[in-house]
């Protein structure tokens, strides 16, 4: 099992997605190149277009602030079971990946602008991305709440009317939070006071200062944080909004996109990928197939 370290990388809360997309010009901070250059399997090769075969290199971007998914160790390297997941398959389409940081509501904005070519980070299907960026569907996740240690939840409309954390730009999540509001008004409730934060790391901070009463994001970056920190605890694991989810590509990367199912497909049948995510304690999100676009549950 891969031993974490918690990232250095906090981002104070904001309360607009206006200010992370801001944030998003100045925010590239270490880069690193990665992929495996003589693991390239030429049938697979021969899936990427030809401008981007001879480049060679990939732009791809992520917030590394999201452990086990994507964040960096010691000496910047990039690190991270979505790092190592998306390096392994494109090193089968014999390219690499140059990695660069980015906050998460910034992603979707810099595919569109052709800033990166691959955002590295959990991007869902949702109404509102769908035909704005390739969508790319290779492993399992769900949402859990981060509260103060001693605090449960047996249902999730026991955090109604309470201080309700989300991080900015995340259109799933916020969804989640949506529907638990909705409960909360069916059931004659207060609603959810909803509080934005930039990173995981600001969010939890703000549990462990008592500045928000839960803090709602994946399970794997809750259940990481509370092994870590006794101050803090999981409720609600992995019943919120389960899901197939994966990666983000610019529209106009189809061919690529298609390119990188057919890779991860491939190590999803030589063992590869679960070897990956074995490494990272990461079992239960293996996929039997990688997906894309309409190919995807809603």
């Amino acid at each position: 099992m891969k031993k974490l370290i918690r990232s250095t990388v906090t981002v104070g809360a904001v309360a607009s997605l206006a200010l992370a997309l801001g944030a998003c010009g100045n925010s590239t901070s270490a880069s690193s190149a990665a992929g495996a250059s003589g693991s390239a399997d030429p049938s697979l090769s021969k899936l990427v277009p030809d401008d981007i075969r001879a480049k060679g290199t990939l732009a791809g971007g992520a917030s590394f602030d999201t452990q086990p998914m994507n964040f960096y160790a010691p000496g910047n390297k990039p690190d991270g079971v979505l790092i190592d997941l998306l390096n392994g398959a494109a090193g089968k389409l014999g390219l690499s990946i140059k990695w660069s940081q980015i906050p998460y509501a910034g992603l979707v904005p810099a595919l569109q602008s052709k800033r990166v070519e691959i955002a590295g980070a959990q991007i869902s299907k949702t109404a509102e991305n769908k035909g704005v960026v390739n969508l790319l569907a290779f492993y399992k996740a769900s949402s859990s709440l981060l509260v103060p240690a001693g605090k449960q939840y047996a249902a999730d409309t026991d955090a109604c009317g309470t201080r309700f954390g989300l991080t900015t730009g995340s259109t799933v999540n916020k969804n989640i939070a949506d529907s638990i509001n909705k409960e909360c008004r069916a059931a004659g409730k207060p609603e959810l006071q909803y509080l934005y934060f930039q990173s995981f790391n600001a969010g939890e901070d703000a549990i462990r200062a008592g500045r928000i009463d839960s803090f709602l994001n994946s399970t794997p970056q809750i259940q990481l944080a509370v092994k870590a920190d006794k101050s803090v605890a999981a409720t609600l694991v992995g019943k919120l909004a389960t899901r197939e989810t994966g990666v983000a590509l610019p529209k106009e990367y189809t061919q690529l996109t298609e390119a990188f199912q057919a890779a991860f497909n491939a190590m999803i049948a030589d063992g590869s990928y679960k070897k990956i995510l074995d490494k990272w304690d990461l079992g239960t999100m293996a996929v039997d197939k990688a997906e894309i676009n309409d190919q995807i549950p809603m």
